[in-house]
């Protein structure tokens, strides 16, 4: 049995790394169990520039002034700044952390947990076990470690990509496409989706057909059959490949129950944005505060504080709040049809920038948010309006109400 570390974490995608480093840049033991520590990431993780912290804005690929919206009815510019992160750069980044830390490195599967006052025992796949005072379980929405509040079922956000070399692709450098609404060959009964566009230099784009949200998720054929379809009607099917990206999100899943004796981060916390996928600039923007909860803690030898402060951390009630008022809206996204997703889409962009760019990036509070979607619903065709009351009323209370009134949650 090996020595006991301060901080266990299970995985090794960015949610693992971000947290893992930054408990090894404060000085923490840290011990990295993942089956595959070291493969190499393939995603592109993009997010609004203004939610890259000034430590990591030397990573940024590419950025983009401005973002299009684009549905049948019309198309818009919409001027904030969006931001690719350079995959290799940003897992290179945060490895060279840990090995500055000396961190301890396991690639093996965690088969069974222990909790005990002194921590927690990680009983290895093949045998052996790892001691650690405070575990951070960031292995994923498949956990089978974290206690949920309700098992919802997720719905799924899936999406086929293409990176092309296409001198002269003919799109603005200076601006992403986020959505682009107008059918490739979507029929009134079939699932919608999406076009996404990032223009990487003057003879590189990357093209991507989404599903926002599904239950069950859309096959990726579908996908890529739409996509390869757009291909062809911007004279760009001919264009050579680099390289290709199959995304699999499931979203609205269960927030963790309170009083867990380990700390879910990422995926394994339900961090994705229940509405748009997004988790990148959720997981940035808690992992500083969560590692110093933690730090801080053990530096007083109170592990059952050092968890209770990670985890408010992670989940204070005002954000567990929010987070179940984005899942009614993702219910609403998942029943919609073609033609009233592209309508609630008008409607949603012409709302102030502070309110929808809050929206996205799931930094309203609780009032702010009730405001915002008042102000939508408002704003909404009938057909709409008449879709989310219905679908209000079918999914019902009591997801909320449960996460609200949590015994001790803060």
């Amino acid at each position: 049995m090996t020595a006991t570390h301060d901080i266990g974490v299970l995985g090794s995608g960015p949610a693992a790394l971000a947290i893992a480093s930054a408990l090894g840049r404060r000085g923490a033991s840290v011990a990295l169990i993942a089956p595959s520590p070291r493969q190499r990431w393939r995603p592109n993780y993009c997010l609004w520039a203004d939610e890259v912290p000034a430590s990591l804005e030397a990573l940024i690929e590419c950025s983009w002034d401005e973002v299009t919206v684009a549905t049948p009815k019309e198309e818009r510019h919409l001027p904030r700044r969006y931001a690719k992160l350079h995959t290799d750069s940003l897992q290179q980044a945060w490895w060279s952390d840990l090995q500055t830390a000396a961190a301890r490195v396991v690639p093996e599967r965690a088969a069974r947990l222990e909790h005990h006052e002194a921590g927690t025992s990680i009983h290895i796949e093949g045998g052996a076990t790892e001691r650690v005072r405070v575990l951070v379980d960031a292995s994923g929405a498949a956990s089978p470690f974290v206690a949920r509040v309700h098992a919802r079922p997720p719905a799924h956000q899936i999406a086929y990509g293409v990176a092309l070399h296409a001198p002269d692709h003919g799109f603005d450098r200076g601006r992403a496409t986020l959505m682009d609404f107008r059918p490739a060959s979507a029929s009134a009964d079939e699932p919608p989706s999406f076009l996404y566009v990032l223009p990487l230099s003057r003879d590189r784009v990357f093209l991507e057909e989404t599903s926002l949200a599904n239950r069950p998720g859309v096959s990726m054929a579908l996908l890529r059959t739409r996509l390869a379809t757009r291909l062809a009607t911007l004279g760009l099917a001919q264009a050579p490949q680099l390289g290709e990206e199959r995304c699999s999100i499931p979203m609205g899943l269960g927030l963790p129950t309170h009083g867990q004796p380990l700390v879910p981060f990422g995926g394994a916390a339900s961090m994705v944005h229940p509405a748009t996928g997004y988790s990148i600039g959720h997981v940035l923007r808690k992992a500083e505060p969560v590692a110093d909860a933690i730090v801080e803690a053990l530096a007083e030898d109170d592990i059952e504080m050092a968890v209770a402060s990670a985890n408010a951390a992670v989940w204070p009630r005002s954000h567990r709040t929010v987070w179940e008022i984005y899942a009614f809206g993702l219910e609403s996204l998942v029943s919609m049809s073609v033609r009233e997703t592209a309508r609630f889409f008008d409607a949603f962009f012409r709302l102030p920038l502070v309110s929808w760019s809050g929206f996205l990036s799931g930094t309203l509070g609780p009032s702010e948010l009730g405001g915002v979607m008042t102000r939508l619903f408002r704003s909404l065709p009938a057909s709409v309006r008449w879709r989310l009351l219905r679908t209000s009323v079918s999914a019902g209370a009591a997801p909320l109400t449960r996460t609200v009134l949590q015994t001790g949650a803060r």
